[in-house]
């Protein structure tokens, strides 16, 4: 038998105006219940409490608890409005509830979720709120728009500046004297982009969140027009507004000019490819042991001719070479070393069987969890309703959805891209086929085998393979060093799995 729940809610102010109270509601959803042949397990009651918001209404809360914990399977209220007045908050509630497999039944329109022809009304209802959405995010763009044309700053506002406390932007007058000294010391051209980072450390001039300034952090800082008293939208893609900012100048127009030129001086060449096209098999996986920070791939040209690929430190990449001891190496040096390590593998064939097992074991362990994709993409879609409808920030929108973008794409990646078998026979003649694959085949194999591998100077000084690979790594050290993996492990720098 289908099991149903009851929903009825009024304000004080809706019972004295159209007097159909709560037990007027009650009345009706029992007996759409009888009606219907499912058995009615509690009526859920918020007594003189508005719609406009979810916050407050107890009795809703509860309710949205026992359906996560499978009570029913039927939701019934007398109207919409009853669930909620505000259109985002019925539409989160609504998606809760289908994602629990809980249907909503409103009796005077007519809705009931469980069937096919209430499900059409509900995608109808949602197209149209989606439709509603989108004209309200063309009216944020369009009232940005008219901000920047009124002269007033949009977006984070630009390093220096600050709001008082009654909303005006002034100066930070410490960091606006630092940001006009950058400004003069580029304009002279004697100094770099990264000299200039290296000049912010000293200075001790940081990023709004406090951190350090990097060469690309100072170029965005130089190309800020904001900084002349003006306001700009959507400059940079053509035919964007520039206004007079109700702002005041860090620098005049005449040093902003000298400034631009000496950024195009100092910009010699345009490079062949955008940066991080090129594949580099260790990007994503290999480490600066002196600093802890991700290494980078990187192309030098010698001579207009010879083309070199490198592995650097992103730290050294960001802040120049003195603010991490390691060097530049070159890529193939150490692509080489890992094609040396796994291909000097030896696995027993005795053992390969019981390893296959435990591979498949653990690959079936790791299936991608649909409900937790399903739930983290309706978090991230609530985030994108509250910023689209101006509740919240951008600031504070990227910051609540990072996270959930990066663990959708745990979730969703795909769990396995080498068959068990190939896997195994992979491995043992990876020497071979390493040499034979191309670039962007390596970066593949790595990313899929190992978690970590940390770089010191020009070697490789540690090895970590990912929990799925690691009985493979067992076997191959106790074959060809003997004894225990952990304490056999910092012998040939390969570390156990985590």
């Amino acid at each position: 038998m289908t099991t149903a729940a009851g929903y009825v809610r009024v304000s004080t102010e809706e019972q004295a105006r159209e007097g159909y109270g709560l037990a007027a509601q009650e009345q009706a959803a029992r007996a759409y219940c009888q009606a219907q042949g499912w058995e009615l397990v509690e009526v859920y009651a918020d007594a003189g409490r508005s719609g406009k918001s979810m916050r407050g209404r107890e009795a809703l809360a509860r309710l949205l608890e026992d359906a996560q914990a499978g009570r029913f399977q039927r939701i019934v209220f007398w109207k919409l409005d009853r669930l909620g007045r505000n259109l985002r908050d019925l539409l989160d509630i609504c998606d809760t509830l289908e994602s629990l497999n809980v249907g909503i039944v409103s009796i005077q329109e007519a809705i009931d979720t469980g069937t096919a022809a209430g499900r059409m009304v509900r995608s109808f209802l949602g197209a149209v709120a989606e439709f509603e959405r989108e004209v309200i995010t063309e009216r944020i763009k369009a009232g940005i728009a008219e901000k920047a044309r009124q002269g007033e700053l949009v977006g984070p506002l630009p390093l220096g500046y600050k709001r008082d406390e009654s909303g005006v932007v002034v100066f930070e007058e410490a960091v606006a004297l630092l940001v006009r000294e950058a400004f003069v010391r580029y304009a002279t051209g004697a100094y770099s982009l990264r000299d200039m980072a290296h000049w912010a450390d000293e200075v001790g001039l940081r990023s709004t969140e406090g951190n350090h300034l990097d060469r690309l952090s100072l170029r965005k800082i130089l190309n800020n027009i904001a900084y002349t008293g003006q306001v700009a939208f959507h400059r940079r893609q053509g035919g964007g507004i520039v206004a007079r900012g109700k702002h005041s100048a860090i620098v005049d127009a005449a040093l902003f000019a000298e400034v631009q030129e000496a950024l195009r001086n100092r910009q010699t060449h345009v490079p062949e490819r955008p940066f991080g096209r090129e594949p580099y098999p260790l990007t994503g996986v290999a480490v600066c042991h002196a600093c802890g920070a991700p290494m980078l791939g990187c192309a030098v040209t010698v001579d207009r001719r010879w083309r070199y690929r490198y592995v650097r430190c992103s730290t050294a990449q960001r802040r120049g070479r003195d603010a991490c001891r390691q060097p530049m190496v070159r890529a193939e040096l150490l692509e080489d070393q890992v094609a040396a390590y796994v291909g000097g593998m030896r696995l027993p064939p005795e053992y390969l069987g019981e390893v296959v097992a435990e591979l498949r074991r653990r690959q079936r362990g790791r299936v991608a969890d649909d409900g937790e994709a399903e739930r983290l993409r309706r978090e991230m879609e609530r985030w994108r309703r509250l910023f689209v409808l101006g509740e919240i920030d951008e600031n504070r929108y990227r910051r609540e959805t990072s996270p959930l973008k990066r663990h959708l794409a745990e979730v969703e990646r795909p769990q396995e891209a080498l068959d068990v078998e190939r896997a195994v026979n992979y491995l043992r003649d990876v020497g071979r086929l390493w040499a034979q694959s191309p670039r962007g085949q390596k970066r593949e194999f790595v990313r899929e085998v190992f978690a970590r591998i940390v770089v010191e100077g020009r070697e490789l000084i540690s090895i970590m393979p990912k929990p799925l690979y690691a009985p493979l790594f067992v076997l191959d050290r106790r074959e060809r060093f003997g004894g225990d993996f952990c304490r056999m492990a910092p012998r040939a720098g390969l570390e156990p799995a985590t």
